[in-house]
């Protein structure tokens, strides 16, 4: 293996993201990113979409997406032209009796193709030609090949960001900036990621959700069941133990 499988599964181990948020992050399957990391890539559909998971991957990483494809290049098999052999056995001269035989019956199938013809012909005059013609099929433009444009990240409005409608919490947590968290969910272990900016991430519950600790609280969000959340912090600050209750709820 040429090592771009390694880079990728370290770099995603480094940042403690697991299968499942890797999938929602990259928008390719587990079983894609899995195969990317094993380069196992006779799993994915072809050399195209091995080429463009592993850019898509990398980026999301944050590694230099040339570099992996450039080693994905160096592996990979090389696709062979089958060659056609000509056959070495000798084509043998038909015996001269069988080329009168040939031509008489080339001659009775030819006076027969006449007739036929013939009586077709006959036949077509009685028929009214139908005034029906098929239209001739577009030819399918030629893609042309354009660089697209840098995006700028588009922050979204907490109000905008519609939550789920559920017995129990929702929280919608929308990230202005950079941020790191780690959240629990009805006493359950706990999970933590990092967002960047423009970026948005739904939680549910049944009786409590735990901000365990928020990184850079000015740069978070968010409701609970539609009702805007104060402002958890300043910019940089760390946060520690905010929680969300149906009690908290109704004091909004």
């Amino acid at each position: 293996m040429a090592g771009e499988g390694q880079m990728l599964q370290a770099a995603r181990e480094e940042k403690q993201w697991s299968y499942t948020y890797t999938e929602e992050i990259t928008k390719i399957r587990i079983r894609y990113i899995k195969a990317l990391e094993e380069e196992k890539y006779e799993i994915l559909p072809g050399t195209t979409y091995v080429k463009g998971y592993l850019r898509t991957y990398a980026k999301q990483l944050g590694l230099n997406s040339d570099e992996i494809i450039a080693l994905y290049n160096s592996s990979a098999m090389p696709d062979t032209i089958p060659v056609l052999e000509s056959p070495n056995r000798l084509v043998k001269d038909r015996p001269l009796w069988i080329r009168p035989a040939l031509i008489g019956g080339v001659a009775v199938l030819a006076i027969m193709l006449v007739i036929a013809i013939s009586a077709l012909s006959q036949s077509g005059k009685k028929q009214v030609a139908s005034p029906y013609a098929p239209a001739a099929l577009p030819t399918a433009p030629q893609a042309e090949k354009t660089t697209p444009a840098p995006t700028v990240p588009v922050v979204p409005n907490p109000a905008d960001v519609p939550a789920t409608t559920q017995d129990g919490l929702t929280v919608q947590l929308v990230f202005t900036q950079l941020c790191w968290i780690e959240v629990r969910v009805d006493g359950q272990p706990s999970w933590q990621a990092e967002f960047k900016a423009g970026t948005s991430k739904e939680v549910k519950g049944t009786d409590k959700i735990e901000l365990v600790k928020v990184g850079n609280a000015g740069g978070l969000t968010g409701t609970l069941n539609g009702k805007t959340l104060p402002v958890l912090g300043k910019s940089g600050e760390v946060v520690n133990n905010v929680v969300l209750t149906k009690d908290y709820l109704n004091q909004l």
